[in-house]
């Protein structure tokens, strides 16, 4: 920690450096101030007033005839879809599914029409797949598959399933993924409406 006397000499070079560097954004310099608290120990603390800067003014280019643009002022919000509402009788989940990272883009469009015809057979309503991609995945998963193979994946493909069902066609979607080749792994969740 610097001694008490080299803290004038350091304040009048610090504050031409800030005042005379190009270009010029209007400050405030409050100074160091000294505070000793319970255990003893001296704090140091250093105040800069930042007004009429760049963070006030806003995103545009100063030009007040045009209107502020905002870095995403081209993005349209991906929530602005009303969400259904769940019909009586059932409930919202979420399906997490990850696939063999080595299946083909008809394999994989083929096993996601199957599951989600399997989820209408059991009553399910509004599906709706988002695939993710191939994703790493946090560790290593070591699987069998039926003729008795062992891969070790480190990547898989990730697809989310998001449904209105009956909680007893959830065992027959998680039976048919576990015993599936193509899937790695799943895991189903119920959606929980948030209190806030």
């Amino acid at each position: 920690m610097a001694s008490s006397s080299s803290s004038p000499s350091v304040l009048p070079s610090l504050t031409s450096t800030l005042s005379s560097s190009k270009p010029s954004i209007p400050f405030s310099f409050k100074g160091f101030t000294k505070r000793v608290n319970n255990s003893g120990q001296i704090l140091k603390a250093q105040t800069l007033e930042f007004s009429g800067s760049f963070f006030e003014g806003g995103f545009g280019g100063g030009n007040a005839d045009e209107p502020p643009t905002t870095p995403w002022s081209g993005i349209s919000a991906v929530e602005d879809k009303e969400e259904p509402q769940c019909p009586p009788g059932l409930r919202p989940y979420e399906t997490m599914v990850v696939l063999r990272p080595d299946m083909s883009e008809d394999e994989r469009l083929a096993l996601t029409q199957k599951y989600e015809e399997l989820l209408v057979a059991g009553g399910g309503m509004y599906v709706e797949v988002f695939n993710r991609g191939v994703i790493p995945l946090a560790y290593s998963i070591r699987r069998k598959n039926k003729a008795g193979e062992t891969n070790t994946y480190l990547d898989g493909i990730y697809l989310l399933f998001t449904y209105f069902t009956k909680p007893e066609s959830i065992v027959a979607l998680e039976a048919t993924l576990v015993t599936d080749d193509d899937v790695i792994r799943s895991s189903t969740f119920k959606i929980r409406k948030r209190k806030y």
